[in-house]
């Protein structure tokens, strides 16, 4: 990567983020697409949650869940039809339009003039944001950019362009950085570029609303999460006590699929199920003791009996599982 130095020490994104100010607040909010037709669209559908200073927060969901429609009503673009939210601790218009000015987005696709310079495309979104175009090269060596600046930007690779929609979102040197689906569609080398930046600048105290379908970066990213489903929160906090809770445990035995069965029959057992290292099981409690003298009393033996810290990949499965209606198979 041409001219990228940031080297974001690892850190702990939860130890960072300030629990004082909400800066993205909603309540109930909903939208709904064609309210007049006989199938209309509930996108969004009254979520609430809330978004701290200096939190870096992962809105977490597959596509087509309802992440861009909250993105476009919290910046303005899309109006809802239902609840309301606060930017700032502000929700009326004129008080909304002053904090969208403490705002900087990107949207899922970057879309500048293609025959034009990253330097002379950003130069119009200065104009146009009414910001001085000394914050030009700062943002652009942010990005790793500087020695491209000169460039046409029909040159950029995806996550060239990808960094290039981050400069032009810091060009107003913003509190929030709403940043939707930032890493899609680049190879890991552009992930793991795109995670830096946001490292950096988490480091430098901004607030980042970050929308996303890749769990594994999100966790890597992200001191808190909320996770969203045909429109619905399901659950939303800390990233840390989301993968921390409960008591999860690893088994194994000689005949995996007999413990597979009688582990489903188990009074404790909230979840079970089978991975490649074994099976994974959550209690109720962590009478591990207990368990063994279960499986014993069945002729099962145990090679293998440790605890298991679940990835969010693995809570975002059971949740939105939880969250499925059995007959139907949609959102209950």
């Amino acid at each position: 990567m041409d001219d990228f130095s940031l080297n974001a020490p690892d850190m702990d994104l939860q130890d960072q983020a300030s629990t004082s100010v909400d800066v993205i607040q909603t309540l109930d909010l909903t939208k709904r697409y064609g309210m007049r037709a006989k199938k209309s669209v509930l996108a969004v559908d009254r979520i609430s949650f809330a978004v701290k200073q200096g939190q870096v927060f992962g809105f977490l969901g597959p596509n087509g869940s309802g992440k861009t429609t909250t993105i476009g009503m919290l910046v303005g673009i899309i109006m809802p039809t239902g609840g309301s939210f606060r930017l700032f601790g502000n929700s009326d218009s004129r008080g909304l339009t002053a904090a969208r000015a403490r705002v900087g987005a990107t949207l899922e696709t970057p879309n500048f003039y293609p025959y034009m310079s990253g330097r002379d495309n950003l130069r119009i979104v200065a104009a146009i944001k009414g910001v001085n175009r000394s914050r030009i090269k700062e943002c652009l060596a942010l990005v790793g950019l500087s020695r491209r600046a000169k460039h046409r930007f029909k040159t950029y690779s995806q996550g060239m362009k990808q960094r290039l929609a981050l400069a032009a979102a810091m060009l107003n040197d913003p509190e929030l950085i709403v940043l939707d689906e930032p890493s899609n569609g680049l190879d890991p080398q552009g992930i793991r570029e795109i995670r830096e930046i946001i490292h950096t600048l988490a480091e430098r105290g901004k607030t980042i609303f970050l929308s996303s379908h890749l769990l594994v970066e999100v966790e890597r990213t992200c001191s808190h999460v909320a996770i969203i489903r045909d429109g619905r929160i399901i659950k939303w906090g800390p990233v840390a006590e989301m993968v921390g809770e409960g008591n999860a445990v690893l088994l194994r035995s000689e005949d995996i699929d007999v413990l597979l069965g009688a582990m489903e029959a188990y009074p404790d057992a909230t979840s079970v199920r089978k991975t490649e290292d074994g099976i994974v099981v959550a209690l109720d409690s962590g009478d591990l003791a207990n368990v063994t003298r279960y499986l014993s009393g069945q002729g099962i033996y145990l090679s293998l009996l440790v605890p298991h810290r679940p990835s969010l990949e693995e809570v975002f499965i059971d949740v939105t599982r939880d969250a499925m209606d059995p007959k139907t198979g949609l959102a209950s």
